[in-house]
């Protein structure tokens, strides 16, 4: 019924006055994360998503955040306000022990809002009644307020990992101190270990993942078939109908747009492609000559005079002329912008089998020319196999690229499409990836964890 007050024109405010009515009769999630409005970082979409889904779903949300204290101000995005539910009450944490954790010089915020989190989660759950607590975040130290409130309350918990929290093997690492690397390493198994083993369930943006902690911890409760789930970041419609076209030209050119992390972690991945590129030109040089590529937002922290990473790789390929890197980190809604704006869009894996990028179904839905660049045999590659409709697929192994001629092919029809200023209407082969389809994944699985 309160669908069909939406599609007969009512306002949204309408819908989310029906739900409210029928509170009585839902069940009710704690949704934890480490951001939320006005920030606008890959941490917080997937709670971001399911506030909007779960209503309609017969589950009442709300949530529980670190507030805008702990975050840094430039992932503030004031402008961002539109992408979030109004109507899901937000209950914001306030930093403390600031002296402590100065003198450590800890900036974490799953350090930092640990203990204010956790008693502040206490006080809901010991006011309000709650079925389920769902933690969905990359601050995984967060992920031991489960274990804390479902000891206290006896309520179930389930843990969202967005990436590995213990890593067999570190390609890269967050902090440049060597005694906070080894600290970090040796607290993350106990932690997850403590976290894992009171969880009720497990999702995961990776099957890989998932499969990694089988390995590491056997066959625990939380990672039983039934209480798990692979649930990839989601795309949702609405956020493309917010953003303008206010972003500025690029001299007449086709572009193609990256926003997204770069520097060594996405050096194989990109370099596969300046490879295929350099061989096209080679062989058509009128299709790589009328297109730009940008790569935007790939260092948040970037400094004038420091070096380019990416912009160095396709210098070394001979493609100085048409591949421009701009690190200074972009807002999300501003991303949407170049994204709806451009001629095509590049999507770049790390060297981390695992991996399966945020952005990946919200560029396909775009409906603009994909080519992504994914490790061999990742679930990311896989998904392109599965649907190859989604766009063109590069690859790379453990030693780098590997290029092959049908991999130049793939990227001279890439060029010609995006020349061409082809659109793609994917939205029916992505239907299972939207928010509303991954929010009922997420329900089926709360319902049957509540019910055991």
């Amino acid at each position: 019924a309160a669908f069909c007050l939406v599609c007969e024109g009512e306002s949204e405010s309408a819908f989310f006055t029906l739900c409210a009515s029928n509170q009585t009769d839902m069940k009710r999630v704690l949704l934890v994360t480490s951001s939320y409005a006005p920030v606008t970082i890959a941490d917080m979409h997937r709670v971001r998503h399911l506030a909007w889904e779960l209503p309609g779903l017969g589950w009442d949300a709300e949530i529980l955040v670190p507030g805008t204290e702990f975050q840094r101000p430039d992932c503030f995005e004031p402008e961002s306000k539109p992408l979030f539910n109004p109507a899901v009450e937000c209950h914001e944490v306030t930093p403390r022990d600031f002296k402590l954790f100065s003198l450590l010089n800890v900036r974490s915020i799953g350090w930092r809002a640990l203990r204010p989190m956790a008693d502040r989660g206490a006080e809901l759950l010991r006011r309000k009644r709650f079925d389920l607590i769902y933690i969905s975040t990359a601050n995984f130290n967060l992920f031991c307020l489960g274990r804390w409130w479902s000891r206290e309350f006896n309520i179930p918990y389930v843990l969202d990992y967005h990436d590995p929290w213990v890593r067999d093997q570190v390609d890269y690492s967050t902090t440049p101190n060597p005694l906070k690397r080894w600290l970090s390493a040796k607290l993350s198994g106990v932690m997850e270990r403590y976290a894992l083993h009171g969880a009720a369930g497990v999702v995961s943006v990776s099957p890989v993942y998932l499969d990694e902690l089988r390995e590491r911890y056997g066959n625990l409760r939380c990672l039983q078939a039934d209480r798990s789930a692979f649930i990839p970041f989601a795309a949702r419609e609405a956020d493309f109908q917010l953003t303008g076209q206010s972003v500025e030209s690029v001299n007449g050119k086709a572009e193609i747009i990256y926003v997204g992390a770069g520097g060594s972690i996405m050096a194989k991945s990109f370099s596969t492609i300046c490879a295929a590129i350099a061989e096209v030109r080679r062989i058509a040089p009128e299709l790589v000559d009328r297109v730009k590529i940008r790569l935007l937002g790939t260092y948040a922290f970037w400094k004038e005079g420091e070096a380019k990473p990416l912009q160095e790789i396709a210098a070394g390929f001979g493609l100085a002329d048409i591949v421009e890197e701009i690190p200074p980190r972009i807002t999300y809604l501003k991303a949407l912008e170049y994204v709806q704006r451009s001629n095509g869009l590049l999507l770049l894996g790390v060297n981390d089998k695992g991996y399966v990028p945020s952005k990946l179904f919200t560029y396909a839905l775009s409906g603009k020319p994909l080519l992504a660049c994914f490790q061999a045999g990742s679930p990311s590659a896989q998904l392109f196999q599965q649907m190859p409709g989604i766009g063109r697929l590069l690859t790379f192994g453990q030693s780098g690229a590997s290029l092959t001629a049908d991999a130049v092919t793939d990227v001279r029809e890439f060029l010609l499409e995006v020349g061409s200023g082809r659109q793609f209407d994917r939205k029916a082969l992505i239907e299972p990836h939207l928010s509303s389809a991954m929010a009922k994944t997420h329900v089926e699985l709360f319902e049957r964890i509540c019910k055991a």
